[in-house]
């Protein structure tokens, strides 16, 4: 039987599991290496800095190549230590963010969502957030997160919980439960159309569906999986999702997985030992892994990359929507974790400025406009 903790963790972002496998030395360490001379520039990224003990984030404006010593623009009190997830609204100059706020014994769901705007005050929008989750924002620019409170506990027994998916309205603030289930984790893995699917693990089973946000309508893609899948990401056009999971049968082996949207059909991709495969999928279909030991390279795409910053496990967090740029965190043991640019085209890599010493959360790529790219 699962902990609590260990169920939240395979169902949450691949920052969140990764480093906790992957880089499991003391948060405040320097980072191990840096990465070579910046030999690129690209678009922006929004990142948020957190250091370790701090009771606030601050949001950032980087490039590859902009400096050492950048200012923050934006900033959010919250719990000492707090996990911090992000995302940015396409079109809009706003960040969403997640970071525990309620001080609890149990942090299943002791997250709050904030919006984030350059140079405005920070505004909390929900509170009972599922702890480490990153609010999903899909391509029209609906905001939903995963929500829920603490069941009853039973001995010997894994503890069951009233769970919502949640849409924030951001003109008015409220929200409206799209989906509810007692269960252990609803995790928003993606939009396809004008759904969003969903990877749940249930009392009984672990399977993924496709909900419609407008009726509630559950359509079910993959019936049954085991309970540890996580490192979701899907293509642009919605009908391709990757993850990785453990073997059906083989509980030493981890496996990438690409799912047809449409027809739930499965493709294998990839299977080994190792559990930081971190796949991801680029908005152009071509897809992404950590072989062990090699860091960030090409699974089944059609992009020179290899490595970017050498031995580790780097965690894609966002990708323009040509593919060309990727933002991720090059992660290794006992060192704080590096965000970093990569040009797919070229392979070049260049990490990106953020506060020396804090732990870093990507949100995405943002326009001068604001925005997404």
């Amino acid at each position: 039987m699962f902990t609590r903790k260990i169920l939240f963790g395979l169902g949450a972002s691949s920052v969140a599991v990764a480093l906790a496998f992957a880089a499991g030395g003391p948060e405040g360490a320097a980072p191990a290496h840096a990465a070579a001379p910046p030999e690129i520039r690209g678009p922006r990224v929004a990142v948020l800095a957190t250091f370790p003990g701090a009771e606030h984030t601050s949001l950032y404006l980087v490039q590859a190549g902009g400096g050492e010593g950048p200012a923050p623009v934006a900033t959010f009190a919250h719990l000492p230590d707090a996990t911090v997830r992000a995302a940015v609204v396409p079109g809009t100059p706003y960040v969403l963010a997640t970071a525990d706020t309620t001080p609890s014994r149990d942090t299943s769901f002791n997250a709050s969502l904030f919006r984030l705007r350059p140079h405005a005050p920070p505004e909390a929008l929900a509170t009972g957030v599922v702890h480490a989750s990153r609010p999903l924002v899909t391509p029209a620019g609906r905001v939903f997160v995963s929500r829920g409170r603490a069941g009853t506990e039973i001995e010997g027994r894994l503890r069951v919980d009233p769970l919502t998916v949640d849409e924030i309205d951001l003109d008015t603030g409220k929200t409206r439960a799209v989906h509810a289930e007692h269960g252990h984790l609803l995790f928003l893995a993606g939009a396809s159309g004008k759904e969003i699917v969903l990877y749940r693990v249930l009392p009984d089973h672990a399977d993924i569906v496709a909900v419609d946000p407008d009726t509630s309508a559950v359509r079910s893609i993959v019936k049954d999986l085991p309970p540890f899948a996580r490192d979701f990401s899907m293509d642009a056009t919605g009908n391709k999702l990757v993850f990785q999971g453990r073997h059906e049968t083989n509980s030493r082996t981890w496996v990438v997985d690409e799912i047809d949207l449409a027809s739930g059909h499965a493709r294998r991709l990839f299977s080994s030992p190792s559990m930081t495969l971190a796949p991801a999928v680029l908005p152009s279909g071509g897809v992404l892994y950590n072989p062990p030991g090699r860091g960030l390279s090409t699974l089944d795409a059609e992009a020179r990359i290899a490595g970017p910053l050498g031995p580790g496990v780097d965690l894609v967090a966002a990708a323009t929507a040509d593919s060309r740029w990727i933002a991720a965190s090059h992660t290794q043991p006992s060192a704080l974790p590096v965000p970093f640019l990569v040009d797919t085209q070229t392979g070049a890599a260049a990490a990106l400025p953020a506060p020396r010493g804090s732990r870093v959360a990507i949100a995405g790529f943002y326009l001068e406009n604001g925005g997404a790219l």
